[in-house]
């Protein structure tokens, strides 16, 4: 008889840290990389908001608003890398290749004073960097303590300044791509984007896990 050490270490991983696939339920796993992909739409859902472009992998209004909520407001943070890692794998299977001239990902700021001790849109980031081999650029952080976004209304959303963050001047003459885990109207992607711009950063484009509307 074969002995399968990957299933035996699984079997150990699992009973020491008990976790199972959000989606099918597998055990020993996060998530799997083919319940990521399930999940996503059959192409790149890209809006146009003034200048800026904004492709998402997924609708918000689906199971991948479960899968958010766990590593957004359940603490899951481990979610998150492999979404980034299949986000990443997704753009390319879509675009048949890496996003070119690109110097740096990065990803939307915590709220200052956040309860969560990490950043979501930074983990994804970090899976997104592995496949496209682009470094993350960090540094860029909230100018003050602001209102949960999700709480907002869309009025609400547009009334968000580019003055909101700050942004290091080294970002200056870099090509960047931004990346968030939810677009909802896209405002706070488009003043981050302003605000890099203002830095002397070109924003070729952002990416989301999610959008709640095309």
């Amino acid at each position: 008889m074969n002995f399968n050490f990957e299933s035996f270490g699984k079997i150990c991983l699992h009973l020491l840290w008990p976790t199972n696939c959000p989606v099918c339920g597998k055990f020993a796993e996060v998530i799997c990389n083919e319940c990521i992909k399930s999940l996503f739409a059959e192409k790149i859902i890209t809006k146009q908001l003034e200048y800026l472009e904004i492709n998402s992998a997924s609708w918000y209004h689906t199971v991948i608003n479960q899968i958010i909520s766990e590593f957004k407001y359940s603490g899951v943070r481990s979610l998150c890398k492999p979404i980034g890692k299949a986000m990443a794998e997704f753009f390319i299977e879509q675009n048949k290749q890496k996003p070119e001239k690109i110097d740096y990902i990065v990803p939307v700021p915590l709220h200052l004073k956040s309860e969560r001790f990490y950043n979501q849109a930074r983990e994804i980031a970090k899976g997104m960097s592995e496949i496209w081999g682009v470094k993350i650029f960090d540094g860029c952080e909230w100018s003050r303590v602001m209102p949960s976004r999700a709480g907002l209304n869309a009025k609400e959303r547009m009334k968000l300044q580019s003055d909101a963050f700050i942004v290091p001047e080294n970002i200056e003459g870099l090509n960047v791509v931004i990346v968030d885990d939810v677009c909802t109207t896209g405002f706070t992607l488009l003043r981050f984007s302003d605000a890099i711009k203002h830095s002397g950063g070109n924003v070729i484009f952002a990416y989301t896990l999610a959008t709640v509307s095309g």
